[in-house]
């Protein structure tokens, strides 16, 4: 790390409370537990300081609030500093060191961020009480570069790194990071990550395999395949699919950007199609476009409930289940009706949340020419 003053990240760190045990949720809790510990531990190699973020259980949770009362206090207990910063607990896990040293790194006046416009992970230096007055009213941690870039701090964006947008928010994103370990890509994880996501079982005694692995695998090698890929796409993971897949790619991109919009509803195309006919219509559709699908699906939970909140919509265990194509705790009736047709469908649906339209896509290429 460039000679400077450490600085204090604050790392979020998932609390005791446990979900029900066999639940996809208790999987995806452990899951970020493992990465929350090694994040920390990599950081603390690097010469930062960390801190743990502990959850905040309140129906009015603010994340900008959470963020400043937390840096405040752990400020007020190691002293003088120059720069802090934040991470997610499952962000960052397929970054490489020398990435995760860049972060480290801001000038006065500047924060880097793994993302400008969905931050899972920044570093912010200079004038911190102004950084902390800006990030106050921050709704929620995506926003945080931007809301430091209107305070007048420089953004330094590392997005263009490989697996900088990875971030593991679900139990389908431990299982893209399970593949990422057989490609391999990115880094090498810590023994006890890498053997927690061999043994880990979902629901039905199901290992953390990525559904439909193989069918998409063979239509990005097949160059008279087409793929469809909806939702918040960045555009270096189009550009990678583009540029390594055998087939054509058909890409409806939408709402990036969405929890970190100052203003409006989410709004999306695919899901006003889907409220004007139905799921099921709307399966049918994409699966006539093309020979396999890949769909962001809380682009369209967002713009149906209204909300870039993830409270707002269908419950965590729902959402959980749906990625894996499972019906059986999904009570919520459209998305139940679609992950039925998408199961029904005569190609092969893959669906999930922002790491598998951003790196995951990347992972998917990889190790469709590796054979998996």
């Amino acid at each position: 790390m460039a000679e400077r003053p450490a600085p204090l990240v604050l790392v979020a760190t998932p609390g005791d409370d446990d979900p029900p045990f066999g639940s996809y949720a208790a999987v995806s809790a452990a899951g970020q537990q493992l990465l929350a510990a090694e994040l920390s531990q990599r950081l603390g190699g690097l010469g930062a300081a960390v801190a743990p973020l502990r959850p905040q259980h309140e129906e009015t949770f603010q994340w900008g609030g959470w963020f400043a009362a937390g840096a405040r206090a752990s400020l007020g207990a190691v002293g003088t500093l120059d720069a802090i910063g934040y991470a997610g607990a499952g962000s960052l896990a397929l970054l490489g060191d020398r990435e995760l040293d860049d972060l480290l790194t801001p000038l006065a006046g500047e924060v880097v961020a793994n993302n400008r416009f969905s931050t899972d992970a920044f570093v912010v230096a200079g004038d911190l009480e102004l950084a902390l007055s800006a990030l106050q009213g921050c709704a929620s941690d995506n926003g945080a570069a931007r809301c430091l870039e209107a305070a007048g701090f420089r953004v330094r964006d590392l997005s263009a790194a490989p697996f900088s947008r990875f971030d593991v928010d679900t139990p389908l994103d431990l299982a893209l990071l399970r593949l990422a370990t057989r490609i391999p890509a990115g880094r090498d994880l810590a023994p006890g990550v890498g053997r927690f996501l061999e043994m880990a079982l979902l629901p039905g005694a199901r290992r953390l395999d990525v559904p439909k692995l193989a069918e998409i695998g063979a239509v990005m090698r097949d160059r008279s395949a087409e793929l469809v890929v909806s939702g918040r796409v960045p555009a270096d993971a189009w550009q990678y699919l583009e540029r390594e897949t055998a087939c054509r790619v058909r890409c409806f991109i939408e709402e990036r950007g969405m929890r970190s919009a100052r203003a409006g509803h989410p709004r999306s195309v695919l899901a006003a199609l889907m409220a004007r006919s139905s799921p099921a219509e709307l399966v049918a559709e994409l699966s006539g476009l093309g020979d396999a699908v890949v769909l962001d699906s809380r682009v369209l939970m967002a713009a149906h409930a209204g909300s870039a909140e993830a409270s707002a919509w269908p419950p965590e265990e729902e959402r959980f289940a749906a990625d894996f194509g499972d019906p059986t705790p999904i009570e919520t009736e459209w998305l139940r009706e679609l992950v039925d047709a998408a199961a029904a469908a005569p190609v092969p649906w893959l669906m999930g949340g922002h790491a598998l339209v951003s790196d995951g896509l990347r992972l998917l290429v990889d190790a469709a020419w590796q054979g998996h």
